[in-house]
């Protein structure tokens, strides 16, 4: 009986796809054990309002946006980490495992990455939406801890280390200790925040109106450059005058129109840092910190923590995808990481 037991479960396991979801505000990453990145497209959707139809999903609705006909509304189904919109979630998700090759998604394991400061009835939400959209079993994970393991952290290291995940929606700071998070916080100041910043400067500062895909894309021109000086053109509508205008601007007053919420996510690390154990603040200081995320690149924030915590700064290897590769290497090891993941059968 015993063996029966062994080869129904060892069949059972091999007939499955597991699938690893890095469920994001800005983007939404779905990778393949066996396979690798199969979807990697930012998080929006363009709805029909008179039909209630989805007319694009992905980068094609990202597209359009600020060129579309009065039929037409993007939504972003997620705000700040967590599903704001249920319904438009469910066909975004059922629209990206629809890529995905071979057997049907029916029959998958899959583990799907939450902020750590999400409610119950949100973490209930996400398992919800991806069974609708067709996984038979679902896991989660917290976002920093599979970011953490994605930048090389050895989470069974009896050492502290703190993690810093900037995504699109939410920064997520993370102590990792022996095994599993010994303290995390989700701050709602992230990557989204910063176009914001840069679209108000532009209007204030420079009396031109931009849309959000222009201020994101002068975001990740200017956040890693080294030399402030470096001139990019932008365009858009005079204020005041109405009519389209082109107009050069300097890599430096891009980072001075961040510097507000960059002083706040170095804020919200400090105060997470204080309210660590002695020994895990020991830690830290000779580990460091690890930023990951696609806010992991920005020169003025590395520079900043390094100044003013006085700790040294470590930009994880592809960091963008930290999380799902983090999440890549727990299904790989599903057992060796079973304290990290948070079973569907638990009462959220």
């Amino acid at each position: 009986m015993k063996f029966l037991d062994f080869f129904k479960t060892n069949i059972s396991t091999r007939s499955m796809r597991d699938v690893a979801i890095d469920l994001g505000t800005a983007n939404t990453v779905v990778y393949v054990k066996g396979e690798g990145i199969q979807v990697d497209e930012p998080t929006y959707v363009a709805i029909n309002v008179k039909t209630e139809d989805v007319e694009f999903i992905g980068s094609k609705a990202k597209e359009i946006i600020g060129r579309t006909a009065k039929h037409t509304e993007i939504i972003r189904p997620l705000k700040n980490g967590v599903i704001s919109n249920y319904e438009i979630t469910e066909k975004m998700i059922e629209e990206f495992l629809g890529k995905l090759k071979k057997d049907k998604f029916n029959s998958a394991r899959v583990i799907i990455c939450v902020p750590s400061g999400v409610t119950q009835v949100e973490r209930r939400a996400v398992v919800e939406v991806v069974k609708d959209a067709g996984a038979k079993d679902v896991y989660l994970i917290e976002e920093p801890v599979a970011a953490a393991i994605g930048v090389g952290i050895d989470l069974f290291e009896p050492k502290g280390h703190l993690i810093v995940d900037i995504g699109g929606g939410t920064t997520e700071i993370a102590f990792i200790v022996s095994g599993g998070p010994a303290l995390s916080r989700s701050v709602k100041v992230a990557g989204d925040h910063l176009n914001d910043d840069i679209v108000e400067y532009i209007k204030d500062e420079r009396n031109l109106l931009i849309g959000e895909k222009t201020a994101e894309e002068l975001k990740i021109n200017t956040i890693s450059q080294d030399d402030p000086n470096k001139e990019y053109e932008i365009r858009g509508r005079e204020l005041g005058v109405g009519l389209p205008k082109s107009m050069k601007i300097k890599a430096s007053e891009i980072e001075g129109a961040i510097e507000r919420h960059i002083d706040m996510i170095i804020d919200e690390v400090r105060i997470t840092i204080e309210e660590i154990e002695p020994e895990v603040a020991a830690d830290i200081y000779e580990t460091g910190i690890y930023l990951s995320g696609g806010g992991a690149t920005i020169r003025l924030l590395k520079e900043r923590i390094e100044e003013e915590l006085k700790l040294k700064v470590t930009v994880g290897d592809d960091a963008i995808h930290a999380v799902i590769n983090g999440i890549a290497k727990v299904l790989d090891d599903f057992d060796d990481y079973k304290n990290v993941i948070i079973s569907p059968t638990i009462e959220y």
